[in-house]
């Protein structure tokens, strides 16, 4: 019995990635011919533009990673069963459970390669993709930079900052605004200030006033020439690098949402791309688990190609369905977790209930 689990599983691993490469592949040509254009315009290296695609194979793995299941589970399962390898392992004694159980084992192992790709490998790959594009071929200087001008950011006291300028290496500021809100009356206090510098433990001020305000107004104006006050912003809360979604890790997401929630910041989208990064890799665990009762069943009423378009008709419902459902996340209809996991639970309640009704000769039971 074991060896006979051994050998679905080798026969799934070979056709998994056989598929997996095919897809890459796949992926890559459409992509080159998309993107080669704007390289050769732009005299770029040979040396980017193929180190652009290395950089990019990562990203492409985890993202084809739940359809390469899908096929590689229909495959190897209606190929069993068209030698009649299925029928001679039932005659041995092995349930349709134990024959596929060796699938679901390695669906659960690619998610979880790809949960961690996503974590450690894939940010650090699609940083290098987008400099190169971003930085080398379009010239976006402002790529991967440190934001130094015109800053707006609500502090973590809630106070709102206005900064001219930031010079992230000096640990200075020009042209400062600090304003304190109060949750009764408005503002409770205003601080201008030419400039500011970071010294030791603290911010000094340089040239200019405070302003305390009640609910009747304006109170009292002091002019400073240098002056520190109790504020929560260090440099390096300014010295962030602004990353896109693909080049954060998941830590990195959820300590960006930690951040915003404590400035009084809308959270529910970056919520919504979190669970997203969370739920996409086991997206081929539901998939293998509808691939196998939907193999099993198709291949008694057709071949291969048959088999093969009845579990694309529905990997494409669920793509469609879990497309829709993120989307309405962003809309606000959806709970960022109903969003992201609603999809999945939902098939895999139906998948389990396609196992179950395995003895129906039906293509798809209802």
């Amino acid at each position: 019995m074991m060896i006979l689990k051994k050998y679905v599983l080798f026969m799934f691993i070979k056709v998994y990635l056989l598929t997996v490469s095919g897809l890459i592949g796949i992926y890559l040509i459409i992509d080159f011919f998309e993107r080669v254009d704007e390289f050769m315009a732009k005299n770029a290296p040979l040396i980017d533009l193929v180190s652009y695609y290395i950089y990019k194979i990562p990203f492409i793995a985890s993202y084809m990673a739940p359809q390469s299941v899908l096929l590689a589970t229909v495959i190897t399962l209606a190929s069993l069963a068209r030698q009649n390898e299925l029928t001679a392992m039932k005659a041995c004694g092995i349930s349709v459970t134990g024959i596929t159980l060796p699938i679901i084992g390695a669906s659960a192992l690619i998610a979880l390669m790809v949960l961690a790709s996503s974590e450690y490998l894939a940010p650090i790959t699609n940083q290098k993709m987008n400099y190169i594009f971003f930085s080398k071929v379009r010239n976006q200087v402002t790529y991967g930079k440190i934001p130094q001008q015109d800053l707006w950011l609500k502090a973590k006291d809630h106070a709102i900052w206005s900064i001219d300028s930031f010079d992230p290496e000096k640990s200075t500021l020009q042209g400062v605004i600090i304003v304190m809100p109060d949750d009764d009356f408005g503002i409770r206090q205003r601080i201008d200030a030419r400039s500011a510098v970071w010294s030791v433990d603290k911010w000094y001020f340089v040239d200019g006033y405070v302003r305390q305000f009640n609910k009747e107004g304006l109170v009292s104006t002091e002019f400073f020439e240098s002056r520190s006050f109790p504020v929560s912003e260090i440099p390096k809360d300014l010295a962030k690098v602004r990353k896109r979604p693909e080049e954060m890790s998941l830590r990195e997401m959820y300590a960006t949402i930690q951040v915003h929630a404590q400035e009084g910041k809308d959270t529910s989208q970056k919520w919504i791309d979190l669970h997203r990064n969370l739920s996409y890799p086991f997206i081929s665990i539901v998939l293998a688990l509808l691939a196998i009762p939907l193999s099993l069943r198709s291949s008694r009423h057709g071949g291969l190609l048959f088999c093969v378009g009845v579990n694309l008709a529905m990997g494409f419902v669920f793509s469609f369905l879990y497309a829709l459902s993120i989307s309405l996340g962003r809309g606000g209809t959806f709970d960022p977790i109903l969003a992201a996991w609603g999809p999945n639970l939902l098939f895999t309640a139906l998948g389990f209930y396609l196992l179950l009704t395995m003895d129906s000769e039906k293509a798809f039971p209802i």
